[in-house]
């Protein structure tokens, strides 16, 4: 995205897709602050500056911004490439932190070893949740220090919200595990999962 100096107070462009490509974004978010009365939009005249201002520092009449998510058959390859464009718009912006980024990460991790597990694992044992326990408590660990290097105030929170996610998922798990294992005692919390980086 260009930057607000780059263009004069009164620069403007005469359309929304002119706007798009003049500032280096996605239309959708040209749509978005147009639909939240952005006052970068009078008349016919789409105003570059106060429009960049705004995009930038993330402020709009509403505390959320809807994404155009590409989803089914009828999405097409240049729906994808939008979407893309407005996410890495979204973090060079900072209106998406590693935190937040990290956190989206860790449930993909969590869906992904529960379906691998279910699918794989035939016979569960007290190992496999000890594997998963290490598993889990690395990547909770090693991403939780990334977000304390690259987002320092949302380290606290990113690290509350994503322990309790793995608690529940491994909650899941050990039910999984109990019903499948006879004679095995598996306790439903982890020793040595750690939540927080102090």
């Amino acid at each position: 995205m260009i930057g607000a100096r780059a263009f004069g107070e009164r620069e403007s462009a005469d359309s929304m897709a002119a706007a798009a490509a003049r500032l280096g974004v996605p239309l959708s978010v040209i749509k978005h602050y147009k639909r939240q009365g952005c006052p970068a939009f009078r008349g016919s005249r789409v105003y570059l500056r106060p429009l960049a201002e705004m995009i930038v520092s993330g402020k709009t009449e509403i505390d959320t911004i809807l994404l155009p998510i590409p989803t089914g058959l009828e999405a097409s390859g240049k729906t994808f490439s939008e979407f893309r464009k407005l996410l890495r718009v979204l973090i060079r912006c900072g209106l998406l932190g590693a935190s937040e980024i990290f956190e989206i990460l860790t449930q993909q991790v969590i869906d992904r070893l529960a379906n691998t597990l279910l699918a794989t694992i035939s016979a569960r044992s007290k190992r496999e949740l000890e594997e998963y326990d290490k598993l889990t408590h690395t990547i909770h660990l090693g991403f939780g220090v990334a977000s304390c290097l690259l987002d320092r105030d949302a380290t606290d929170e990113y690290l509350r919200r994503t322990a309790a996610a793995l608690e529940r998922a491994r909650k899941k798990f050990v039910q999984s595990v109990a019903g499948n294992v006879c004679g095995e005692e598996i306790t439903p919390t982890g020793e040595d999962q750690g939540s927080s980086l102090h």
